[in-house]
Parts: C-alpha cells; sequence; structure tokens
C-alpha cells in the first residue's frame, strides 16, 4: 500500500513543476490541482483544439444575406412582442448601457482617428515619392 502512494507521488507537475499526487480517478493526470495549472492547462487545450479545428466558428450562413435578414427580422420580432419587458430592462440599466456607450464611443473614436492618421501618413509618404521621381 505504501508502495502505491509512493508511485502515485512521484508525479511533476507540466506546467509549475511541483510534485503532486495525481487523482485516484484521474492515474493519468498530468497536471496538478492548483487553480493557477488548471487555468492553464484549459487555455493550452482550447488553444490545441482551435488549432485542430479551425474552421468552427466560421459559418457559412453569416455570409449568406437572407441569413442575416432572417436574423434581424426574429430579432425585431422578438422585440415587438416584448415591448414592456425591453422598457424595464432599459429602465433598470439605464446607467450601465451610458457607461457602456460612452466606452465604445471613445474607442470607435480612438480608432477612427488612428486610421485617419495612418491614412493621412500614406498620402503623404506617397505624394513624397511621387515628389522624387
Amino acid at each position: 500500500m505504501n508502495m502505491e502512494k509512493k508511485d502515485r507521488g512521484d508525479r511533476k507537475c507540466s506546467i509549475c513543476d511541483k510534485p503532486f499526487i495525481p487523482n485516484k480517478y484521474r492515474p493519468n493526470q498530468e497536471v496538478c490541482s492548483s487553480l493557477e495549472c488548471q487555468y492553464q492547462r484549459q487555455l493550452s487545450n482550447m488553444k490545441n483544439w482551435r488549432t485542430a479545428n479551425p474552421n468552427y466558428f466560421k459559418y457559412r450562413e453569416s455570409q449568406d444575406k437572407s441569413w442575416k435578414q432572417a436574423c434581424r427580422e426574429r430579432s425585431l420580432e422578438w422585440r415587438r412582442k416584448h415591448k414592456e419587458y425591453l422598457q424595464l430592462y432599459r429602465g433598470a440599466n439605464k446607467e450601465r448601457h451610458r457607461k457602456y456607450m460612452r466606452e465604445y464611443m471613445r474607442k470607435y473614436r480612438q480608432r477612427k482617428k488612428e486610421s485617419e492618421d495612418r491614412n493621412e501618413g500614406e498620402a503623404q509618404s506617397q505624394a513624397a515619392n511621387n515628389e522624387t521621381t
């Protein structure tokens, strides 16, 4: 019995390199039970899965205009049927929505300005290149 426990305790975590005793229900466990190591294991597993399945989240339907239109109509229909709920929800979350929209618009304006600055810089460099040739 002692030999069995010793054999189980000889494992080192593949993430933090600390020794650990694997769960008796998962004898092939390679990562210790610490939250950080489990989180890193999950991230690694998700990354490997996405690499193996690159097109899983790319829907052909999302490119189809009729599919997008059907989604829009379904959403509008739901809103028409649930006007009272929407009013209550919007009233209860008005400040949170305002804060979200302020932040969203601030980022939007910043991206737009950066894009304009980049385009302006490219135009100036093209003009300089045209003058030298």
